[in-house]
């Protein structure tokens, strides 16, 4: 691999991880504000997170655009960007902070085109629900900077990068099962792929 990829890792609801991802070179972590999502985080928990942290970008995810007040998300949590899913981001304001935006690959197969005509600035596109055997057919003209969603599950993810020509990946957080007590092996496994391909 010729340079390290991009690594996010979205759902953090805790300091543990988030100090974590922050010591091994994460470059992006992200925060779920919908009161409704299991992995809610409020403005109150995320400031009290991020304080502690310092080298990542810090991305507020809005997986509900029902009641959202981006004006007001934004002054309270003070994000560097939104992560925003195809299927709602017409429902949402327009913000000047730029956008991960979120969809299938099917999806972006399909809609990449209308891209340009969105209110917001993207900078990445983060691709979901795709298979090895599809990620091997030539992807969408590529506008925009490509992140792969592995979630817990992945193979070997610099064979997947490579295959994919992606510019990076998302991994997820988890919860603590007691405070300060973490179990780090879904991350550290591939954090420690990357960093042995580097070598």
């Amino acid at each position: 691999m010729s340079q390290k990829p991009l690594i996010y890792v979205s759902r953090i609801t805790n300091l543990s991880d988030a100090r974590y991802c922050a010591g091994m070179g994460v470059d992006m972590l992200g925060f779920t504000i919908d009161p409704s999502h299991e992995d809610y985080v409020s403005a109150k928990s995320y400031q009290e997170m991020v304080g502690w942290i310092s080298g990542p970008k810090r991305i507020i995810e809005i997986t509900n655009a029902s009641g959202i007040n981006l004006t007001e998300v934004i002054e309270h949590y003070k994000p560097d960007m939104l992560h925003i899913p195809f299927a709602i981001i017409e429902q949402i304001s327009k913000s000047d902070l730029p956008v991960i935006l979120e969809l299938s690959f099917q999806d972006w197969k399909a809609s990449w085109s209308k891209f340009q005509s969105l209110p917001f600035t993207i900078s990445h596109v983060m691709i979901t629900e795709f298979s090895e055997d599809l990620i091997t057919e030539d992807f969408p003209a590529r506008q925009y900077p490509v992140l792969l969603s592995l979630g817990e599950a992945a193979s070997t993810v610099e064979v997947l990068l490579e295959r994919a020509e992606a510019d990076g990946i998302v991994l997820r957080g988890s919860r603590e099962q007691a405070p300060g007590l973490k179990d780090y092996d879904h991350l550290t496994r591939i954090l420690e792929e990357l960093d042995e391909s580097e070598d």
